[in-house]
């Protein structure tokens, strides 16, 4: 049974991009799903990648749609980041050679205990340690944490 699911920038992205409409759909199921079950995990990182990745690429987003988004998202932010954050991160890059940031990441949802990590960008199904990175949109929400 999956105990926490550290949930990527990517997906949150997906939940607010009207631009695609079907993976938009597949991201806020997911997030309803596991919002149920109380499984949502993100780190200060996403929160920061959220806002830049917003500001970006969706100018006419107005600030207090923005400053929205992250006071909702800051229940979800339970994974800390520490001092020994980056070099876990570093022992991460090095073994599966994932981009710094990413590793940064999966180290913060090793950190906390997340057995789950929800990202389109990498490698589904890859195991590191008691993680598993599937990607939302190859999944069925319901189905895969019903069996997990």
């Amino acid at each position: 049974m999956t105990n926490a699911c550290f949930v990527d920038t990517n997906v949150l992205l997906y939940m607010n991009d009207p631009r695609e409409p079907l993976k938009q759909t597949i991201a806020r199921t997911w997030i309803a799903a596991l919002g149920e079950r109380d499984l949502i995990v993100i780190s200060p990182q996403v929160m920061n990648e959220f806002a830049h990745s917003v500001l970006r690429k969706f100018p006419s987003i107005a600030m207090r749609e923005l400053n929205g988004f992250l006071l909702a998202m800051q229940p979800w932010c339970k994974a800390s980041l520490t001092a020994t954050t980056p070099l876990d991160a570093l022992a991460v890059h090095a073994r599966y050679r994932y981009s710094f940031y990413d590793s940064a990441l999966i180290a913060a949802a090793l950190s906390y205990g997340c057995d789950l990590f929800l990202s389109e960008d990498l490698g589904s199904t890859q195991r590191i340690g008691s993680l598993t990175i599937i990607n939302p949109f190859r999944v069925d929400p319901d189905a895969f944490l019903s069996k997990n």
